[in-house]
This record gives structure tokens, C-alpha cells and sequence, in this order.
């Protein structure tokens, strides 16, 4: 009878650990998510560097920078900071490959003038950091929703042997989009399709 009671609560302690372990490998995937705009601000700083971090430039920059970064105190070391993060990168070439400063630059422009919402610059939206990642999709289409209440998805969709984008990552095949609020933002939910709910290959990573 004691060697039963015994057996059961280490068996109990045993479960205890494993979701003990389990919550924090889940906590932990959830803080590795991209940042939102107010994690990435150094409101230390003027408007023109205050949010240099918000959108693609957070998906490329390592941790460390990103805590340098917000540890700045003036306009003059954070202009000191972007020309360090970009010569890290290669140099300013145009020919016969593009610089990743000069990328960011076009694309950015580019998401400005396409994905402006509200008050917020196009570049520091969800689909325009993903344009500045790894440029214009190869199709974009929209499909219904199953459950955001029928709703309008767009699906942007990218080549299997698309190039690795600024963040020297492979685009997933599919990202989605949908209307919030005033804001269009990334979903990972399931689509509708003729009457069917799928999910696309790739899409919800």
C-alpha cells in the first residue's frame, strides 16, 4: 500500500514537471513572436528614428540590436547605429545585385504608397513589412473567411523556390490578411472555399 502511494505521487510530480515544462516551451514560443509597435519604439528618441525598428527592420535585426537600439539616447547615435547595422550587411552595391539597404529602401517607399492605413506608415503594417521582407507576392487573390464572420481573406502567395528575403529567410507559401478595426493585419486562421474550410500548405507557421 505505501509503495503504491509513493508510485502515485511521483507519478503525479511527474505530470506536474511535464506541464510545468510544456507552459513554459509554449511561453516561450509566444514571446519569439515578431514584437508589436510599442516593444520596438525608443521613445528617447525624435520621430524620424523613434520607430526605425517597427516592421522589417525588427525581423532582421538579432535580439542584441534590437536592445542596443532601444538603449539610445540621441538622434546622433541612433544615425550612427543604422549605418553600422547596414554596413553589417554588405555594401551599398546596385549591380549585379542589390544591396539589402537599397531593397529595404525601394520597398519600403513602395509599401508606403500602397499599404498606408490610417496613421500608420505602410511599411510598419503587417503586409507591408512582409512586401519589405520578401518583395510583391507572386499571386494575390481573396477568399472567404470560415471564421471571422464571412469576411474577406487576401492570400498572398509565394513560390517554393522564391529567394531567401532581407531577413535571409524563405517566405512561407501563403500569408493571409484581413480587415481589423481600421488596420488590415496578418491571419492564421482557415479559409472558406466552396463551401469547404482548408488550410493552405505553409500558411500558418
Amino acid at each position: 500500500m505505501k509503495n503504491s502511494w509513493i508510485s502515485s505521487v511521483a507519478l503525479s510530480l511527474c505530470l506536474v514537471v511535464l506541464w510545468a515544462a510544456s507552459v513554459t516551451e509554449a511561453t516561450a514560443k509566444k514571446k519569439r513572436k515578431a514584437p508589436g509597435p510599442e516593444h520596438v519604439t525608443n521613445f528617447l528618441l525624435s520621430p524620424e528614428y523613434s520607430q526605425w525598428l517597427v516592421g522589417a527592420i525588427a525581423r532582421m535585426a538579432t535580439q542584441e540590436e534590437v536592445d542596443a537600439y532601444l538603449a539610445l539616447a540621441t538622434d546622433e547615435e541612433a544615425s550612427e547605429f543604422i549605418e553600422e547595422f547596414w554596413a553589417k550587411r554588405g555594401p551599398e552595391v546596385v549591380w549585379p545585385k542589390k544591396s539589402k539597404r537599397l531593397l529595404f529602401e525601394e520597398r519600403s517607399a513602395e509599401a508606403d504608397r500602397l499599404y498606408d492605413e490610417g496613421t500608420h506608415r505602410g511599411r510598419h503594417t503587417d503586409r507591408g513589412t512582409t512586401y519589405v521582407l520578401y518583395g510583391p507576392p507572386d499571386d494575390t487573390r481573396f477568399e472567404q473567411s470560415a471564421r471571422a464572420r464571412s469576411r474577406n481573406v487576401e492570400i498572398w502567395a509565394y513560390s517554393p523556390s522564391a529567394e531567401d528575403g532581407l531577413d535571409d529567410k524563405r517566405p512561407k507559401n501563403f500569408y493571409l490578411f484581413i480587415k481589423q478595426g481600421d488596420l488590415t493585419v496578418e491571419y492564421r486562421g482557415p479559409v472558406q472555399r466552396r463551401g469547404r474550410t482548408r488550410i493552405p500548405p505553409g500558411g500558418f507557421q
